[in-house]
């Protein structure tokens, strides 16, 4: 509901002390640095801390050890005395028991693909009948051996003057393996008659020297040899990786921390043999973070209001109530908002909870969608599942007021005629409702858009702003504009009240439309500026804010008009439904039931992600647009990431 107010905080002390205050500042979780060097005056002597990182070389020989044994490296606390050495010194341990292993597998990974390469293609030269070394030590004669495209085999006979030979030994639909024969005087015209024909070579490996039939054998042999030790080795690897990942864990833990905290050396500066430090911490979490940081004798804690450097732009931390959270994530994905700006996540959950409940209405399908969302919530710990569990008890809400019942129109009858109801209080079908759902659906797209003006408004006022707060198409003159021009057709297709009289379209609807149009000079005159001319030319201002006021009231009408599809949306989801139960009626039986649950997770799942993402892009392009900026500074803390990195 709100931004979460920052303190500016200054760190000073003695070079050696810089480590445990890093490392303190990490711990601590509240502390977001900010480049220091960038912020002070490098003629009095300030300087960046040079030095690269020392742990980095350690982990990235940890990361591929744990590659070679297929480890998955995680956090796990060590004892208190696994220092930076002693985990230096268990890298070294596992490594040389490990790399033997390693370069053997690698090896026999290789040779078996060799074998495996070179037993396909022997295959294809069974029938040969005489020993390779044979064909191969013929000084007059060159040998090819390979295999010829099946379209290209016809086409030799175009050859049958040239001075060679091909026969095959074997063949399928796309290519005939064989050897050509001819002349070693000949034979660079015969490659290149063969490479035209797209012939390509097999070579024969240089250990392969009997006829193919026992070649075969042989191959076949060595490769069941190369296999069975590859299992072995990798038997004693995944042994090594059983006995050894607690303490390459814990070697992980202890390095990626150092490492880490070294890292956050970027953000010092130093002078004389002293440190200077600073970043923002939440004024919620100061009290815990300056008393962590004054055990440090020597080093001075200094806090300061947000402002206090003008060169800072303070993080956004947003804090808001439970059932507004989980929404963050969707404004996020629009842009973190300023640190001055409105936080619109509460507005946020109310107007998508609202809309998607009223969109996709049913009391069975909703709590489906609740469990599911539960479910999420507590086992996958998901922001999603979370808001899933929100959009669920609103669908259920409204599918109650719809009577529906997944797709069931009349189910719930009794209990309204037990309330005293003479029906359920919206049918959907029922040709007066459809009118007034459509209503309804303009009704919370003009409130949803005057809400964005007013707090457009407010943001206008807090930062002194006129022209976005007053002469804007989104400011006082706007809203005049928009909510005149609706209410007076409201009163006059509603209840026959014509309000369009002189005084109400001058001064609601002439005067509002001037201040758009004049918005720019307007607010020069109210800052008290001298020069009101446009900077291009009186011509072109008044040509350009013509068809900006164009575009505006075209924008007013298209988008109130956007919302009509969260009643086209209640038609439809009942209309989808009533097809599932006409199809479930066609059946007989068990398959009546089968077609109604399949025909209801159809919908649930078609329908369901349609709708949020519509009432996403409501949200998105009707109601942020009119105040969000989202180019605010995400509020992300020194912490370590105990995440393996290559």
């Amino acid at each position: 509901m709100s931004i979460e107010k920052m303190h500016l905080v200054n760190l000073v002390g003695n070079l050696p002390d810089l480590e445990e205050t890093l490392l303190r500042c990490v711990k601590s979780g509240v502390f977001a640095p900010e480049m220091a060097i960038n912020t002070l005056d490098k003629n009095n002597g300030f300087s960046p801390l040079p030095g690269e990182n020392p742990y980095t070389p350690h982990l990235k020989k940890l990361y591929d050890l744990a590659e070679d044994i297929h480890a998955k490296l995680s956090r796990e606390d060590p004892p208190e005395d696994f220092t930076c050495e002693k985990a230096q010194e268990e890298i070294v341990r596992v490594q040389d028991t490990v790399s033997s292993l390693s370069k053997e597998k690698r090896e026999l990974k290789e040779r078996v693909t060799q074998l495996e390469q070179a037993l396909i293609q022997i295959q294809h030269l069974h029938g040969l009948g005489v020993p390779f070394d044979d064909v191969f030590a013929m000084s007059y004669v060159k040998v090819r051996f390979g295999r010829l495209p099946a379209d290209s085999y016809p086409k030799l006979a175009f050859y049958d003057d040239r001075t060679f030979f091909f026969f095959d030994f074997d063949h399928d639909d796309s290519y005939y393996w064989g050897v050509y024969f001819a002349p070693a005087t000949q034979i660079a015209v015969v490659d290149d008659i063969f490479k035209s024909l797209y012939f390509e070579r097999i070579r024969v490996p240089d250990y392969i020297h009997k006829t193919p039939e026992e070649a075969i054998v042989n191959l076949q042999k060595a490769l069941e040899e190369r296999r069975a030790r590859l299992a072995e080795v990798r038997k004693s690897l995944q042994e090594i990786r059983n006995k050894e990942a607690s303490t390459l864990n814990q070697v992980f833990t202890v390095l990626k921390a150092a490492s880490d905290v070294f890292g956050l050396r970027k953000y010092v500066a130093v002078i004389n043999n002293r440190f200077y430090l600073e970043g923002f911490v939440p004024v919620s979490e100061w009290k815990g973070f300056s008393a962590v940081m004054t055990e440090i004798e020597t080093v001075s804690c200094i806090c300061q209001p947000d402002d206090t450097n003008p060169m800072l732009t303070p993080p956004t931390r947003l804090k808001n109530c439970r059932f507004a959270k989980p929404f963050q994530m969707f404004v996020e994905m629009y842009g973190t908002p300023g640190y001055h700006d409105f936080d619109p996540t509460l507005l946020v959950s109310i107007t998508y909870s609202l809309m998607f409940g009223i969109m996709f209405g049913d009391l069975g399908q909703g709590f489906v969608i609740a469990v599911i969302g539960l479910v999420m919530a507590l086992w996958k710990k998901m922001d999603f599942g979370k808001i899933m569990l929100r959009l669920g008890i609103s669908s259920m809400i409204f599918g109650t007021a719809y009577g529906s019942v997944f797709g069931l129109e009349h189910v719930l009858d009794p209990m309204f005629h037990a309330l005293g109801f003479a029906e359920k209080p919206i049918e959907v079908f029922d040709g007066a409702t459809t009118n007034m759902l459509l209503i309804g659906a303009i009704g919370v797209g003009v409130c949803s858009i005057a809400i964005a003006m007013g707090v457009n408004v407010y943001l206008g006022f807090k930062y002194h702003n006129l022209e976005k707060a007053v002469f804007s198409q989104n400011g006082i003159a706007g809203m005049l504009v928009y909510l005149g021009a609706i209410g007076a057709a409201a009163l006059l297709m509603l209840f026959d009240i014509n309000v369009l009289n002189p005084f109400f379209i001058i001064f609601i609807i002439v005067i509002p439309l001037l201040c758009i149009y004049f918005k720019e000079p307007l607010a020069k005159l109210c800052a008290r500026k001298k020069n009101l001319k446009p900077e291009d030319g009186v011509g072109t201002f008044l040509m350009e804010n013509f068809f900006e006021m164009f575009e505006y009231l075209l924008s007013y009408v298209s988008n109130t008009m956007s919302f009509l599809r969260v009643g086209g949306f209640i038609l439809s989801h009942a209309g989808m439904m009533a097809v599932v139960l006409s199809l479930s009626e066609m059946m007989s039986g068990a398959g009546s039931v089968v077609v109604l649950i399949f025909g209801n997770l159809f919908v649930m799942c078609l329908e369901g992600l349609i709708v949020g993402i519509q009432v996403l892009r409501l949200e998105f392009y009707e109601i942020f647009s009119r105040f969000y900026s989202g180019d605010g500074k995400p509020y992300e803390p020194a912490t370590i990431s105990y995440r393996p990195e290559r």
